[in-house]
Formats: C-alpha cells, sequence, structure tokens
C-alpha cells in the first residue's frame, strides 16, 4: 500500500512538473486614445512562435465626452450582432456609468480565417483580426503579429 502510495505521489509530481514548464506565454498591448483604450492579449507558444488566443478588450471611458456615449454604444452593439454565430468567437459587452466594455475572444485554432461568408458578415471583426493576427506557415506567427501592431501605435506592456 506505501509503495502504491509514492509511486502515486511521484507520478503526481511529475505532472506537476510538465504542466509547470508549459512553454504558453502571455503577452499585451495597449492603445491608449483620448476616449478609449483598446488591449490586445495574446496567448502563445514561445517556442513555436505560434499564437492560440487572441483577446480583445475596448474600453470607451464615457465620462470624457457624454455626446458620444450613443454612438459608442450603438457601434459596439453593431459589431456584436455581426459576430453572432462566427465560429471560434466569443465576446462578453458591459456597460456602466462610466465606462462601455466589449471583450473580444478569438480562439485562434477554432476561427476559420478565409470563410468567405462569415467574412463578409462580419467585416469589422476580420478587418481586425487579419490586423492583429499575422500567418505564416499555416500557424499564426506571434512574432509576426506583434510587428504588425506595433506599427499601430500599440504599446508593450511590461
Amino acid at each position: 500500500m506505501k509503495r502504491i502510495l509514492k509511486l502515486s505521489i511521484l507520478l503526481m509530481g511529475a505532472v506537476f512538473v510538465l504542466l509547470g514548464c508549459s512553454q504558453e506565454t502571455k503577452s499585451e498591448f495597449v492603445l491608449q486614445e483620448s476616449a478609449s483604450k483598446t488591449k490586445l492579449i495574446y496567448v502563445y507558444d514561445k517556442e513555436k512562435d505560434s499564437v492560440s488566443k487572441l483577446t480583445m478588450e475596448i474600453i470607451y471611458d464615457i465620462t470624457k465626452d457624454e455626446r458620444y456615449t450613443e454612438a459608442a454604444r450603438s457601434q459596439r452593439d453593431e459589431v456584436v450582432a455581426e459576430m453572432e454565430g462566427i465560429e471560434g468567437v466569443t465576446y462578453t459587452k458591459k456597460d456602466d456609468n462610466n465606462y462601455i466594455t466589449l471583450t473580444i475572444e478569438v480562439d485562434v485554432n477554432k476561427f476559420k480565417f478565409d470563410d468567405a461568408a462569415s467574412r463578409k458578415k462580419a467585416p469589422t471583426l476580420y478587418n481586425t483580426v487579419n490586423a492583429a493576427l499575422k500567418r505564416k506557415d499555416n500557424i499564426v506567427s506571434y512574432q509576426l503579429s506583434k510587428d504588425a501592431i506595433l506599427e499601430y501605435e500599440f504599446k508593450e506592456v511590461k
């Protein structure tokens, strides 16, 4: 019995070590404008230079200029309506007295980059994804994606 217990503990330790050595990394970038902030969070495998998930968070600060509150909310709701049913995409939206927020998660392994019908249905999403995710040799390359968004004046958060 003791031998089985020791072996089980040893195997559990090995599993924790293997999980702890995962090469999956997160990297965050921010673009701050006068009344909005956009965050991009990449989850990627350092060793393979491949992105597995992109999270985009768009935050409108409605305290800066209340005239744009309804326009920002309307624009967000249009984008949400376009995204309905797009495979590999989930979203959450939130409103409070100070901010209008939209968070979009793209599962790179499920998202269909070349689906013409989805591209036509959700042009805003596809334009954004094409700007933030760059493909090379059948993978989404973190390095190419990073280089591309830095050209749009995003700043890396350390």
